[in-house]
């Protein structure tokens, strides 16, 4: 007896390792390609951008900032800026609430209160992300953007230059103002300037916002509330166990 409870033991032990480990490995649900990434300049010009982005995301949200080094979502392009390859990694999607993103913090781990801070909210029916860029021979460059659900650079009231695919470092056609996007970059509560993104504060483009416009993406769903009926029933099926258990007893 004692040596079967062992086993059933390590058994449930090995299950609950093994779920831990798939959850905190990184595998996407969805991938979309053909996606936007605009720079848009500290004066509100065009600095660059392209519309060759792939993004990939697992589906989940962080409710809290990361420390553990983990990510949820990725965003690449073979497209160069301004001349020099760029990749985003460590990216990380988050659902409603407010976020404090320091950036003198190690990869992966945003949340040590070093270096400036950005503090990111993001409302009901919004979605928020936080990512590291690297840029030539800049690397962790932090970036945080804001999107509105199923809308369009123009129909978020920006005055901001969008990467159409014309214009001086801007890659790739398709894509318009008018294009509607399940996420589209908007402004946020950090510089409420109307122009879209939000301003970067430590590498090499300080003052500049960087936006991604992209597809495969939703909000968090809200909680749905139980109805009262629900807790009644429940309630009822409840006490109806409770008095068979207490004629069996008599019997």
């Amino acid at each position: 007896m004692i040596s079967m409870k062992k086993t059933v033991l390590g058994a449930a032990l090995a299950i609950a390792f093994s779920a831990g480990a798939a959850q905190a490995a990184y595998t996407p649900i969805v991938t979309t390609t053909g996606n936007n990434f605009t720079m848009v300049s500290a004066s509100n010009g065009l600095t660059g951008g392209t519309n060759d982005v792939t993004f990939s995301w697992d589906g989940t949200f962080k409710t809290s900032v990361v420390t553990d080094g983990s990510y949820n979502a990725t965003l690449s392009s073979p497209t160069a800026f301004s001349g020099k390859k760029w990749t985003a990694h460590n990216v990380n999607i988050y659902g409603a609430g407010t976020y404090t993103f320091d950036t003198g913090c190690a990869t992966g781990n945003p949340s040590c209160g070093t270096g400036p801070s950005y503090t990111m909210t993001v409302g009901a029916g919004q979605v928020g992300a936080h990512m590291l860029f690297d840029w030539s021979t800049s690397a962790n460059i932090d970036v945080v953007v804001l999107w509105d659900m199923n809308n369009s650079w123009a129909g978020t009231g920006t005055t901001s230059a969008f990467c159409a695919g014309t214009g001086a470092n801007c890659a790739g056609v398709g894509n318009s103002v008018t294009t509607i996007w399940n996420g589209v970059s908007i402004d946020t509560n950090m510089d409420p300037d109307n122009y879209s993104g939000t301003k970067m504060i430590d590498g090499p483009f300080v003052g500049q916002s960087a936006n991604f416009n992209i597809n495969g993406i939703h909000a968090q769903p809200s909680a749905v509330p139980v109805p009262a009926a629900a807790w009644l029933l429940g309630s009822g099926l409840v006490g109806l166990v409770s008095v068979a258990r207490r004629r069996k007893v008599v019997a």
